[in-house]
């Protein structure tokens, strides 16, 4: 934007056809070393603005333009400190409107997505605090964040009239409510010194289900908050926390579209001769779509190349009681419903093929647990089983290189978990390498 805001500001005094000879201009040190420092000082500045997410619009809208005026006025002292020939007060008004623009945009977009998906939460208590905790999510947070209710041990008579309709249950039943409903966050509302057994109770339920436990920002001061939280080792295994943790997720996510992008071109012959392959040898649509639960327990709907008959899903119900496997799953090592063609595609795993764009689009990553049917999720009995919708599904996992199909329920369970407990780039490349020895020799597969 500082580039553009300069060529901008020039526009007039660059002779006609001349754009050329000015994308030729060479980089001195000093506006290289410049521009590694405005890039810096623009993520600090920003970084300190924004630590305070609880601002309502206008308090946003007020600390942008101040941080953009900021970075504006660092600008035209540059530009006047190098002697820069050149309309300095021009650029740094065209780049102060630019960057607020930008800034603007930044979060209108990001706001009009959190609202689409936003934030489901329960809160643990039901007094002052959690009505407190309420009123900030409905007046600040309303777009990015849905309160589902309130947990506690109180009885319902002792709670004002419009907690006590959105009262959820106790915390000896927040398991079963984790189990049957979608929460992405547990905010603790309760007094710390005399619930402390009530918010490690609910914290530790939280973590076996790998459900993110917040704590009211105004309530307890850092150091408590962070006493609070190592005080149960069990939510510290369980929610990865390190500070590089995010910057791994990123490369995994740019190891995601590049492999994905990379497959798809690659394949794209192989694709096209399938696809051709599965339109000629049975009716219906080549590609089979089917809602499936991937990150945070949302649906997506998953690809794969047909290799069933087009009314396979109705003729499930039928099938059932030939079910081989055990636990919520279903599987028939001679299922009726697979059609000749899709026996190869199963034992090749080009049937798989399709999900390259599921793992294009964000729904999916190269490598993670698989994601499980609505039907399979809903067989679920043990909370702890939806730790695994904590990241992103793959195409391939520790389950796929491990046998497949010939392992058990359980030992699937016992390898994804592993999985996230261990999650690395390392593991990820690792298992990667190995898929590919598995598909060659058709380990496991049905």
């Amino acid at each position: 934007m500082a580039l553009t805001s300069v060529v901008a500001g020039n526009s007039s005094r660059l002779p006609l056809g001349s754009a050329h000879q000015f994308l030729e201009t060479r980089i001195t040190i000093l506006n290289a070393a410049f521009a590694a420092l405005f890039m810096a000082a623009w993520t600090y500045c920003f970084s300190v603005l924004e630590r305070p997410q609880a601002d309502g619009i206008i308090g946003k809208l007020l600390k942008t333009t101040y941080g953009c005026a900021a970075m504006s006025l660092l600008l035209g002292i540059y530009l006047n400190a190098s002697h820069t020939t050149g309309p300095t007060l021009l650029i740094a008004i065209i780049f102060l409107l630019t960057s607020v623009s930008y800034k603007i945009l930044r979060v209108a977009i990001s706001t009009w997505i959190s609202a689409r998906d936003p934030q489901l939460v329960v809160i643990l208590g039901s007094g002052r605090r959690a009505v407190k905790a309420w009123r900030e999510i409905r007046t600040r947070y309303h777009f990015t964040v849905k309160l589902l209710g309130f947990v506690d041990d109180r009885s319902p008579d002792e709670m004002a009239p419009d907690v006590a309709q959105r009262y959820l249950g106790t915390i000896d039943e927040l398991d079963e409510l984790l189990l049957r409903n979608v929460v992405d966050e547990l905010l603790i509302a309760l007094p710390l010194k005399s619930c402390y057994q009530d918010i490690q109770r609910a914290i530790e339920i939280a973590a076996n289900v790998g459900v993110k436990v917040v704590y009211m920002q105004d309530m307890y001061t850092n150091g408590m908050k962070q006493n609070a939280t190592q005080n149960s080792e069990l939510f510290n295994d369980l929610v990865p926390h390190h500070e590089d943790y995010m910057a791994k997720q990123a490369i995994k996510r740019l190891v995601d579209v590049f492999g994905s992008l990379f497959g798809l071109m690659v394949l794209s012959p192989i694709l096209l001769l399938v696809a051709i392959a599965v339109k000629l040898t049975s009716e219906g649509p080549v590609l089979f779509a089917q809602q499936r639960y991937g990150y945070r327990r949302r649906l997506f709907k998953i690809y794969k190349f047909r290799s069933m008959v087009k009314n396979a899903p109705q003729l499930m119900a039928q099938l059932e009681e030939q079910n081989e496997a055990a636990g919520p799953i279903f599987k028939i090592r001679n299922d009726p419903r697979v059609t000749p063609v899709g026996k190869f595609l199963r034992l090749s795993s080009l049937d798989e093929l399709p999900q390259l764009w599921n793992v294009l689009l964000g729904h999916m990553s190269l490598v993670g647990p698989r994601p499980m049917s609505v039907r399979d999720v809903s067989l679920f009995n043990e909370a702890t089983l939806m730790r695994r919708f904590t990241v992103k599904p793959g195409i391939t996992g520790l389950w796929q290189v491990s046998g497949r199909s010939s392992v058990g329920f359980d030992q699937w369970i016992k390898f994804d978990f592993n999985y996230i407990d261990d999650w690395s780039l390392a593991l990820d490349f690792r298992i990667l390498a190995k898929t590919v020895s598995v598909v060659v020799k058709r380990t496991g597969a049905v």
